[in-house]
């Protein structure tokens, strides 16, 4: 970020209230293309919440204060949604995620930066490198793990988080123009129009979690019995504070105190991710998860073994899948493009799982844009045609 705002720049627009509100919808809509960025809480908490929404829109920088803002923010769902209005993010999947969660809105009229990016061959892909390129503006990454949930904002937090939006109007028609030129205009409306549909689902508990933290599968089930109460106690912990999970115990520290239980809070003190302070605060329910888990086994962190029917047929799915990157990567080549943008890694997969045969078939499976169907369709029915059809699970499986 430069070290001051230049001085041209209008001076930005705050928005907590719901007569401002009412305003910067009615000047978002006449713009016709705004540019959109959220700033979360992520580092902070333990649920994601949105806490800041800042759009550009005729070179106005706009930030409204969902937190000041409350349910009104709500009002913004419309504009949202309404696909005449053109929508420019930058890598859009968590804002899609926030913005559905918090407000309900599922986006439409999205235009991509990133996306555009990577269609159009650049070797990176950041917001501050697609600045540097096209302004010549060098932007610091400072507040990027800023604690956006904190009130007043600090100015260096008004200056980072307008700039992430502030040239995004014009990048639009910068890249739009470019896409065009060379062609992938369908290509990048195809993509835009998936990222609309396929919005991450915002983050699960899953009381299971703990058999994929790393070092788990080497414990003996005395032990695995310690690391799942563990688990399951950093996640009431820290839901109940509203800290993420890290912030309480980071997952090797769980797994060396499964491994090698504490005696006392002096010994749990002295343990690496603790010192005295945790141990203080956390200390005693600590030691109470653990006792909690005496007696108890756990096995199902270690993976079955399985019959070398299963391995077969493990190896013939691998197989589908490897000819089907191979079929992506190949592709990509031939057309220039990086092979993520053809299509999602998700769709290949589902793919490579149901191996439709046909037209119809595949399009129950994926649904293809204009520009896939056209560029890819044909060749992905032959190799798909080609490929050997998997044994059939056991009936009792």
């Amino acid at each position: 970020m430069p070290d001051r705002i230049p001085a041209d720049w209008p001076e930005v627009r705050l928005v907590r209230t719901g007569t401002e509100l009412k305003a910067a919808l009615a000047a978002w809509r006449a713009a016709g293309v705004i540019g959109v960025d959220t700033e979360s809480n992520s580092f902070y908490a333990y649920t994601d919440r949105l806490c800041l929404f800042q759009v550009t829109a005729d070179g106005e920088d706009w930030l409204a204060d969902p937190l000041a803002l409350g349910d009104e923010l709500r009002a913004a769902r419309e504009l949202l949604e309404d696909s005449a209005v053109t929508k420019v993010f930058h890598a859009a999947e968590f804002d899609l995620m926030l913005l559905k969660k918090d407000l309900g809105a599922e986006v439409r009229g999205l235009f991509d930066t990133q996306v555009a990016m990577t269609l159009l061959g650049h070797e990176k892909t950041g917001l501050a490198a697609l600045i540097r390129s096209y302004y010549g503006l060098e932007l610091s990454k400072k507040e990027q793990r800023s604690d956006w949930g904190r009130r007043p904002l600090t100015e260096a937090q008004i200056a980072y988080a307008r700039i992430d939006t502030h040239f995004l109007p014009d990048l639009y028609r910068r890249l739009r123009a470019e896409l065009e030129e060379k062609g992938l205009a369908e290509a990048a409306r195809g993509e835009f129009a998936r990222l609309e549909r396929e919005i991450l689902p915002p983050r699960r508990i899953d009381p299971d979690g703990w058999r994929r933290l790393k070092g788990a599968r080497a414990l003996d089930p005395t032990a695995a019995a310690r690391l799942r109460e563990l688990f399951r106690w950093r996640e009431r912990t820290a839901e109940a504070l509203d800290k993420p999970v890290f912030r309480i115990l980071a997952n090797e520290t769980l797994v060396d105190l499964a491994a090698r239980p504490p005696r006392d809070l002096k010994d749990l003190a002295g343990r690496k991710g603790v010192g005295w302070g945790k141990a203080r605060r956390i200390g005693a329910e600590l030691l109470s998860a653990l006792a909690a888990a005496a007696g108890q086994q756990a096995h199902d962190h270690i993976p079955e073994k399985v019959s070398r029917e299963e391995r077969r047929r493990r190896r013939a799915r691998r197989e589908i899948q490897d000819a089907l990157r191979r079929w992506r990567k190949e592709r990509a080549e031939e057309l220039g493009l990086p092979s993520e943008r053809l299509m999602h890694r998700r769709h290949l997969e589902e793919i490579g799982r149901r191996l439709p045969r046909t037209r119809q078939e595949l399009a129950a499976v994926v649904d293809l844009n204009d520009w896939q169907r056209e560029n890819l369709e044909d060749s992905l029915l032959e190799l798909l045609a080609s490929l050997p059809e998997p044994e059939s699970e056991p009936e009792n499986q």
